[in-house]
């Protein structure tokens, strides 16, 4: 009697994890994503139920990340929607030059659109990627990415203080040309965004630190919260909740930086004060 009350004791403790786990999988496939087993147990079956609430945490995660997408993205889409309709129109109407006066707020429109696509297709990369991304990387002399960046800021904000200072003497370093560049374009035209006072000056410092490089990107805009600054670097996360067409984009731009600043075996760290301004410090190792 003793064996078989133990035997039916041991098979409950078994069984019963074995439905949760059943009934938490059934739900999930019915698409009720906060459905978890939630078993508090050491053994292989606490195990497996551990990994399962890991998997929905993701799949839910993901799911609401994709919808954050599609709603950026249509928010970015709807004034250069509009105001190539509204060129259009005026077009339309006979009126060339009032069309004419629209197509330069167009072109930035399309530019910024670019910029998002850009964004985009590079994060789909980098999350096929299996492994390490693969990087196009060449020898080059800090000067060239800080010079070419800043050609850029000036180019696209012309009115905008920006003083640079590269180090003399400073040693090459190994990166994909293409990539790390669009890293300090970003960190420069966020710089210039949020800081919404036009003589409010930005400047790019770039020198050797050990064996590393240094870009330093430094701004006196609006700063980022304290509570905000853990999670710049996290997909789609935006601090302005206001969502204003100068401060636009998907919030996609410092999590490139950081990862296309990882797979240079770099790091990217962030210090601000809200009202005070923005420093942001890349660092990636110099070639021997």
């Amino acid at each position: 009697l003793i064996m078989v009350i133990g035997a039916l004791i041991t098979a409950r403790w078994i069984v019963q994890p074995i439905d949760r786990l059943s009934r938490t999988a059934r739900a999930l496939g019915a698409g009720e994503l906060s459905a978890r087993s939630r078993l508090a147990r050491s053994d292989e079956i606490g195990e497996l139920g551990y990994r399962i609430d890991e998997m929905a945490d993701r799949i839910e995660r993901l799911l609401v990340t994709e919808k954050e997408l599609l709603a950026n993205v249509a928010h970015e889409l709807r004034t250069p929607l509009t105001r190539i309709g509204v060129a259009l129109d005026l077009a339309g109407e006979g009126d060339s030059e009032a069309a004419r006066a629209s197509l330069a707020e167009i072109a930035i429109d399309i530019a910024e659109l670019e910029t998002i696509v850009d964004d985009i297709l590079t994060a789909m990369r980098f999350e096929v990627a299996s492994s390490e991304f693969p990087l196009k990387r060449a020898v080059l002399p800090p000067a060239e990415i800080a010079d070419a960046a800043a050609s850029r800021l000036r180019a696209r904000h012309p009115s905008r203080p920006f003083v640079t200072n590269v180090a003399r003497d400073l040693p090459a370093i190994h990166v994909d040309r293409v990539l790390f560049r669009r890293v300090i374009d970003n960190l420069l035209e966020n710089a210039h965004k949020y800081s919404p006072d036009g003589r409010a000056p930005l400047s790019l410092e770039v020198a050797c630190d050990a064996k590393r490089v240094v870009f330093e990107v430094r701004d006196k805009g609006i700063g980022i919260l304290t509570d905000d600054l853990p999670k710049v670097f996290t997909a789609f996360f935006r601090g302005d909740k206001s969502r204003s067409r100068e401060t636009g984009g998907v919030g996609l731009g410092l999590t490139l930086a950081k990862r296309i600043v990882e797979a240079h075996g770099g790091t990217i760290e962030i210090t601000s004060k809200p009202g005070e301004g923005t420093n942001v410090r890349v660092a990636v190792p110099a070639v021997d």
